[in-house]
């Protein structure tokens, strides 16, 4: 079986898949295990594969924080979700083979939450999914081993801190802004010069002294008469 690559991306885009979802209380969980819900997925899978069909299959456990066990048949080994990103390592043109993948997913699983394995080629699972289901059956055991340790840790709290170490919270404090009062500054040449020139002092006003002339007394002669 094998597929385009950029044919592969718009099948998963476009939602063009087969998928299954089973689930798994935790309850049943820990009295029947996991055989019977990964028996459902592995039929899922070799049927789709029959039919040339791509498939994600997925188990769900329902623990207080779901654990999700899909197997899922892909071009290479990154989850649906990271379609995209296919064509970072394959070209778009390229016919690859389909591959059958186990892909587990939960917070306690590893740091980054996702754990994803091949199994091998869609065509070799055909011809050997007795002995491929047994080793993912393995595997996931492993995982969920994991899994279920990881959650009976204890969560780490926050340590409380000393009351003579704890830090005086800082007063607010409210700082009042002064607020510019903005001027509009005239333009005209008369203004400028009065803003940027200090008034001239006035000068005291100059005393006016008035002069008082004597005018002569008109002279009179006397003409003297002969008699």
């Amino acid at each position: 079986m094998e597929i385009n690559v950029h044919k592969f991306q718009e099948a998963i885009l476009d939602g063009s898949f087969e998928h299954t979802e089973n689930h798994l209380t935790a309850a049943a969980f820990k009295k029947d295990g996991i055989e019977v819900g990964l028996t459902k997925v592995f039929a899922d899978v070799r049927k789709a594969i029959d039919k040339q069909q791509l498939i994600q299959a997925d188990l769900v456990i329902d623990f207080p924080e779901p654990t999700i066990i899909t197997v899922e048949t892909g071009i290479i080994n990154l989850p649906f979700a990271n379609v995209n990103k296919v064509t970072n390592f394959l070209e778009a043109d390229e016919i690859v083979p389909v591959r059958v993948y186990l892909v587990v997913a939960s917070p306690f699983v590893n740091v980054s939450g996702l754990r994803i394995d091949e199994i091998a080629t869609a065509a070799d699972y055909l011809t050997g999914f007795e002995t491929l289901n047994k080793q993912m059956t393995a595997s996931v055991h492993e995982k969920l081993d994991h899994i279920q340790e990881e959650m009976a840790k204890p969560k780490e709290t926050a340590k409380p801190v000393p009351a003579n170490k704890q830090k005086t919270p800082a007063k607010n404090t409210t700082r009042r802004t002064a607020t510019k009062r903005t001027t509009t500054k005239k333009t005209t040449t008369a203004a400028k010069t009065s803003a940027t020139k200090p008034a001239a002092a006035k000068k005291p006003a100059a005393k006016i002294t008035k002069r008082t002339t004597k005018k002569a007394a008109p002279k009179t002669t006397r003409r003297t008469t002969k008699k």
